[in-house]
């Protein structure tokens, strides 16, 4: 796969595949360690996500402007040490405030790479079907994933705290090896003549506000992304409670509680790398697939698939739809993202994808406490619900989106 593609191509995808296996080895059963390890009730569970996703949101915007004003590799660059950096933080100091602190460190990481990457990828190979470069992306990345998941829960199993320690240290070890791999040939800056970084970031701001406001369809694009981020906090962070509390997990040999997380989610990544593989099918068969389409049915089934999860009680029934509401997101973000891209002016194209990030994340910052809230003060099935009604504005905004030719 890798010999025949081009050499950015190339460290996309190999990029993707290698940072996604050490964010899952990470993250596999970071909610269980911290119940387990750290002892988080459930509002401080949401709150962690909430912290995470506050410092997203605050630093989303500048570093979209540093990556269209000097370097999208650099960016990515960045991004990926501090990602380390957080998860050693994370893994070492299993403690309330010291986590919260994490939290800031990779989630800061983390706006140095979205957006940059994207743009970076869409930049480096204008010649190639950018539905596919992203779906081909996401697939890798859910290779990695399932091989992170793999080796997270073997680990986990000796010691909560190992996967995410070596997770941080595997973010480190790829950062440096980008460092000499990594080419950047087609970039320009935004701004041509430099006022100082200040100047320099109100006047790309304005620009980027100026183009949003005149793009519709970008516009519905960004509050679908704005919804998606309402409705996805919860789910990830009281989907683990729900199954812990509100059912019985059976024990079947090997498979204790903790094994089984790594199960559900090595179950899932398989299911989404097959389900990108059959869109990627369909798309060099027909040469395209209808984004409107992709986008309005998977956001329809999330909601009903979370409902059903929320409502059971049944350990294999919840684990089915558990897995669907997972592929539907799966399967929308990169269509969701390769849609936004065709709206985007080139030497914008982080800025804006930063702002999709921001929204994403602001999304994540008013959801997360209300449906914590209702999780502590009603059930944790009831914040679930709220989770999912939460996604419900981007079924009228999907066909606004789609008035234009997609």
């Amino acid at each position: 796969m890798f010999a025949k593609n081009s050499k950015a191509y190339s460290v996309y995808l190999l990029f993707r595949f290698v940072c996604s296996l050490a964010v899952s080895m990470s993250t596999v059963l970071s909610i269980v360690y911290h119940m387990e390890v750290v002892q988080l009730d459930a509002f401080q569970l949401v709150l962690v996500g909430t912290v995470q996703e506050t410092s997203c949101f605050l630093f989303e915007m500048p570093t979209g402007v540093v990556a269209d004003l000097y370097s999208r590799r650099r960016s990515v660059l960045i991004g990926m040490f501090l990602y380390g950096l957080g998860f050693l933080m994370e893994g070492a100091l299993p403690w309330f405030a010291p986590v919260l602190l994490a939290q800031v460190v990779w989630g800061c990481g983390d706006t140095f790479i979205t957006g940059a990457l994207e743009a970076w990828i869409a930049s480096e190979e204008e010649d190639k079907p950018i539905d596919k470069v992203f779906l081909r992306g996401s697939q890798m990345g859910q290779i990695g994933g399932v091989l992170g998941v793999v080796l997270g829960t073997l680990l986990g199993n000796i010691n909560l705290q190992m996967p995410v320690i070596l997770g941080g240290s595997l973010c480190l070890l790829l950062g440096l090896v980008m460092v000499r791999i990594m080419p950047e040939t087609n970039f320009s800056p935004a701004i041509e003549e430099r006022q100082g970084l200040l100047k320099d970031f109100v006047c790309l701001f304005k620009l980027n506000l100026g183009f949003v406001k005149g793009a519709p369809v970008l516009l519905a694009l960004l509050a679908i992304t704005l919804c998606g981020g309402l409705a996805s906090e919860g789910f990830d962070r009281l989907s683990t409670a729900h199954f812990l509390d509100d059912t019985v997990i059976p024990v079947i040999g090997p498979l204790n509680s903790v094994t089984w997380f790594g199960v559900i989610s090595l179950i899932g990544s398989g299911l989404g790398i097959l389900a990108s593989q059959l869109l990627i099918a369909r798309m060099e068969k027909k040469g395209t697939v209808s984004r409107t389409s992709v986008v309005m049915s998977t956001s329809a089934g999330y909601i009903l698939f979370l409902v059903l999860f929320a409502v059971g009680r049944s350990f294999w029934f919840m684990l089915l739809v558990f897995l669907l509401a997972g592929l539907m997101r799966t399967i929308k973000e990169p269509v969701l993202a390769a849609w936004m891209n065709d709206h985007v002016d080139e030497k914008m194209r982080a800025t804006v994808f930063s702002t999709s990030g921001q929204l994403d994340s602001f999304g994540q910052i008013i959801g997360g406490p209300i449906v914590g809230l209702v999780a502590q003060q009603v059930s944790i099935p009831w914040g679930l619900v709220c989770t999912a009604f939460l996604l419900l504005p981007a079924l009228f905004l999907v066909p606004v989106a789609g008035k234009k030719r997609d």
